[in-house]
């Protein structure tokens, strides 16, 4: 053990984080270097195949080295993401990155400390351009935001009629609950671009507004044709950009007010399926990556989950994960599974086919009590 300065290393570090991790993690999916802040499979708790929980942070990776996964948590620097990923304890890891920076003993530590305040000056500068270009950013992510939303219309506006039509193609026709409009609503054409930034063309959208932490975090986008279909373009459903002092973690799609029962799921069409069987509001939580992280408004005092069934197991995982940590915060919870099979060939179904396929039938019989209020 050559006891080297982990200030030393990590300035030596500054701006070099990706070569490095790169090299001693070669783990980590390449699609999550090729394009920082994208979700890709955790290298540790799915090994690498399957899953989008794990990304490296967009904004500064190559400063920090930090990055996060939705399961395991969040790295703030290159040295807690190496000790995660590989087991080492720090001062280990303070080696391992140290002999990728050319530091061999402590002689190259003292050419290095002197290297590291003639960089002082342009390493403030490099931060303070970030912070200067980040707001900017936010400025702009901001603007966007605002200005689809307040472009939006009421699923009930006749221009709506592409998502009227979506919604009844799986037998949803409650697009004119009273204050359903505070949360989902419809822009007459959004541009979509995909994973490569290309221009795919402008379609009819349905916005839902992602709130967390009490505060508005960003829209998710459903593509639509004028027809009321899927839009045909790589992926019809995405999520715009955050701001950086916002989060999606642990929010939710609110389509009603919080009463002391939540029902909750992944997506719309099942949530909109559920309150047309069951005559209570649920609130879509977009993915089984944020049904598992959701964080319930305070006074909630219990919570049902209805689940997807995948092939993959990846909703009920994520639906009993949510479970357990509501039960250790003292919120009862529980989890609803779709009372038909998956048929062969397909990836799984939700409360939205059974409500396609069976109707009333397909459903647990009504609660007369603690519905929420809408």
């Amino acid at each position: 053990m050559k006891n080297f300065d982990a200030r030393v290393v990590k300035t030596a570090a500054f701006g070099q984080w990706d070569a490095i991790i790169q090299r001693l993690a070669p783990e980590i999916p390449a699609a999550a270097f090729k394009k920082l802040g994208k979700h890709v499979a955790c290298p540790i708790h799915s090994g690498g195949t399957k899953g989008d929980g794990f990304k490296l942070f967009k904004k500064d990776f190559a400063e920090t080295g930090g990055g996060m996964c939705n399961t395991c948590g969040t790295f703030h620097d290159g040295f807690k993401l190496l000790m995660w990923l590989k087991g080492w304890d720090f001062p280990t890891t303070v080696e391992e990155v140290a002999g990728e920076l050319g530091l061999k003993n402590s002689n190259d530590q003292r050419e290095q400390r002197a290297i590291n305040r003639d960089r002082e000056a342009e390493i403030a500068a490099i931060r303070a351009q970030r912070l200067a270009d980040e707001k900017a950013e936010d400025e702009r992510i901001r603007g966007n935001l605002k200005r689809i939303w307040n472009e939006s219309v009421p699923l009930t506006d006749p221009i709506a009629e592409p998502a009227r039509l979506y919604l009844a193609s799986r037998k949803i026709r409650i697009w004119d609950r009273p204050g359903l409009e505070r949360a989902v609503r419809f822009h007459p054409s959004l541009n979509c671009y995909n994973e490569d930034q290309e221009f795919e063309g402008s379609f009819p959208t349905i916005v839902l507004l992602v709130c967390s932490e009490g505060r508005p975090a960003t829209i998710h986008r459903h593509y639509l044709t004028p027809k009321g279909e899927k839009a045909p373009v790589e992926n019809s459903k995405k999520m715009c950009e955050v701001p950086s002092d916002r989060q999606v973690t642990g929010g939710a799609v609110f389509t009603s007010m919080a009463a002391e029962v939540a029902d909750v799921c992944e997506g719309l069409e099942t949530a909109l399926s559920i309150e047309m069987a069951m005559g209570i509001p649920v609130w879509p939580l977009v993915n089984a990556t944020l049904l598992e992280l959701f964080e319930p408004p305070k006074g909630v005092k219990a919570v049902r989950i209805w689940a997807d069934k995948d092939v993959t197991e990846t909703g009920i995982r994520a639906a009993n994960a949510l479970k357990a940590r509501l039960w250790e915060k003292g919120i009862k919870c529980m989890v609803m599974i779709p009372s038909i099979s998956i048929p062969e060939g397909a990836k799984g179904v939700d409360w939205a086919d059974v409500w396609m396929t069976m109707g009333l039938f397909g459903f647990p019989q009504r609660p007369k009590a603690e519905r929420v209020a809408s």
